[in-house]
């Protein structure tokens, strides 16, 4: 049985994740405030930790904070990358494909994703034997922009994207780009906004929550 951690994974893609897993049979461990793992407490280290102490084979780093998500990246490739058999799938942002659109920082943060994949791919397996990937995503339908709009991307459908990259290939993809049809850039720029206020919440209330158990 594959032993699986997911980050985020009580809502939108992360739970579509979470399903698929456990549809396939998998042994599933999510990360998140909801089972005690608050990305911000140590700045991700409890997750890393817990991580490698269960020898998970897959790690779906789907939950974003400003520099932990390629941070979990990093410390877990650097731990398996003499190790066959584990894999690394990002949930990445196709938005660095039109900068200036979702902020500096988050920007900065899915281009390192992709990056990290691309160049760790490019030493498989020769120099590294742990598969990391990125699936960069358009806008996805969840509730993270309002939900309802039919025109993005189906969680579902972007979640198992990622889950299918975890199939045992003789091949890498360093990184799927998956787009939804576009909306004129006033429209994407209000449903940005939107996303980056309930982004903002969810990120002051780990903050808070870190403080408080102070």
């Amino acid at each position: 049985m594959r032993k699986v951690g997911i980050t985020g994974h009580t809502s939108g893609v992360g739970k579509e994740i979470y399903d698929h897993c456990m549809f396939r049979g998998f042994d599933v461990t999510g990360y998140s405030r909801a089972t005690g793992f608050n990305m911000v407490y140590n700045e991700g280290d409890e997750i890393i930790n817990d991580i490698l102490r269960k020898d998970l084979d897959v790690v779906f780093n789907n939950a974003w904070y400003p520099r932990i998500q390629s941070k979990i990246m990093k410390v877990l490739h650097e731990q398996w990358k003499d190790r066959e058999g584990k894999y690394i799938i990002n949930t990445g942002s196709a938005s660095i494909y039109q900068p200036n659109l979702t902020g500096e920082l988050y920007e900065y943060d899915k281009r390192e994703l992709r990056d990290y994949a691309i160049e760790a791919a490019q030493g498989w397996p020769a120099r590294n034997k742990c598969k990391v990937s990125t699936v960069s995503l358009g806008w996805t339908n969840t509730a993270l922009v309002g939900n309802g709009h039919k025109s993005f991307i189906d969680p579902y459908e972007a979640a198992l994207a990622l889950v299918n990259l975890s199939e045992d290939t003789h091949y890498v993809i360093p990184e799927i780009v998956i787009v939804s049809k576009q909306l004129p850039r006033e429209e994407i720029e209000e449903i940005r906004d939107i996303a980056s206020d309930i982004m903002v919440e969810s990120i002051t209330e780990s903050n808070r929550l870190v403080n408080a158990n102070r």
